[in-house]
Formats: C-alpha cells, sequence, structure tokens
C-alpha cells in the first residue's frame, strides 16, 4: 500500500513537472504582456517623491544585482550536469534551490521598482503558489535519479534559506560551455526589465504616456 502510494506520489509529481516546463514559456509570456499593460498605463500605488523613489530605486537595483550574479553563479554550476549529476558544490551547498532563490530576490526588486502594489503583489503571489509546486516536482525527480545520494544531501542542506555554515566548493570545476553561454543570456532579463521600468516612469512624468487609471 505505501508503495503504491508513493508510485502515485511521484507519478503526479512528475505530471506537475512535465507541465510546469511545457507552459512555463507561454505563461510567464503571458503574466509578463499583462505586467507590462498594468505598469504602461497605470500610475504609482503612492505619490511620487523624489527621494522616496530615489531610495526604492537603489535597493531594487541592488536586489537585481544579487538576482543576476547569483543566478550566473548557480547556472554555472549546473551547465552540463543538471540532474543527471547531483550537484552539491558552490551555492547548492548553502541552499537546494538557488535558482529560485535568486530569482525570487530578482522578483522582489523587479515588483518594487514597479511602484505598483498591485504588480508587487502579483508578482509574490506567483512565486509563493506556482513555485513550491515545481521546486517539490524536480526534487521527487531528484530522488528517483540518486536515491540516497540526495536524501542525505536533502537532510543537511536547507530548501530555500541559506545555510552559510555548511558551504563548500571545489578548487576547479569543469562546465559546458555552450550551456553556460545560452544561460547567460536568459540572465539578462532582470536588468533589462529593470531598465524598462525605469524607461516606463520617465515617460509618465514627461507625459510621453498617459497614466490612464491608478491602482491601490
Amino acid at each position: 500500500m505505501t508503495a503504491e502510494v508513493s508510485y502515485r506520489l511521484s507519478a503526479r509529481m512528475e505530471k506537475i513537472l512535465h507541465i510546469s516546463k511545457e507552459y512555463r514559456i507561454a505563461f510567464t509570456r503571458i503574466f509578463g504582456v499583462a505586467f507590462l499593460f498594468l505598469l504602461l498605463f497605470s500610475g504609482y500605488s503612492w505619490e511620487p517623491a523624489l527621494y522616496t523613489h530615489l531610495a526604492v530605486d537603489i535597493v531594487a537595483f541592488i536586489l537585481i544585482l544579487i538576482c543576476t550574479f547569483g543566478r550566473l553563479w548557480a547556472l554555472a554550476y549546473i551547465s552540463g550536469h543538471k540532474t543527471k549529476d547531483l550537484i552539491t558544490d558552490g551555492p547548492y551547498s548553502l541552499v537546494r534551490n538557488p535558482l529560485y532563490l535568486f530569482s525570487l530576490i530578482g522578483a522582489v526588486g523587479i515588483g518594487l521598482v514597479s511602484k505598483n502594489i498591485v504588480v508587487f503583489t502579483l508578482i509574490l503571489m506567483l512565486f509563493l503558489i506556482y513555485y513550491p509546486f515545481v521546486i517539490r516536482a524536480e526534487e521527487e525527480h531528484l530522488l528517483e535519479v540518486h536515491g540516497k545520494a540526495f536524501e542525505k544531501y536533502k537532510s543537511k542542506t536547507p530548501m530555500f534559506f541559506p545555510d552559510f555554515k555548511g558551504f563548500q566548493e571545489q578548487q576547479y570545476y569543469s562546465i559546458n560551455a555552450r550551456l553556460f553561454r545560452r544561460a547567460f543570456f536568459s540572465v539578462t532579463w532582470f536588468p533589462l526589465i529593470y531598465m524598462i521600468l525605469l524607461v516606463i516612469e520617465r515617460l509618465h512624468v514627461s507625459g510621453l504616456v498617459p497614466v490612464l487609471f491608478t491602482v491601490p
């Protein structure tokens, strides 16, 4: 009975993982278009003030930097090794899901620079509702592939909040340069979105793009 339940759980997780991979890009594009429309024609959630906006932009910029370099660091470790090898060094010695952690940090930065509470809330909801299912499905797959090695890794490495005491790294590490190059360009989306939002802000201030509605 236990084996049957375990099998059903794994099958369900595999299905979730398959669906998330198949539709993630389409879902992201739909969300991105809605996100852009909302920001392009809506006002801010609070009255504009130079120092307040500047402080928010600086904090958001720092978060975007952490996200960008953190994702590059994590991607370097899985380029050519993803799934087939169990990665436990570098950022993966701190936390089991560094890519999602750094993406969340970047998403918070994007939410802040949008200065729009609705957008900020939608971004957080996307991560808190959608990604736990993806993480669970991926970890089910890693458990199936790596067995006890993954169980041991899971027992000593937190899922999402880094444990810096467990940090370890090798002096030399081989990566797939072609895969890393592709991953490098995917990381540029975060700073690009940040710059687009700043341009939209200037367009609103100059009156070139009208504010059609405001949000709480």
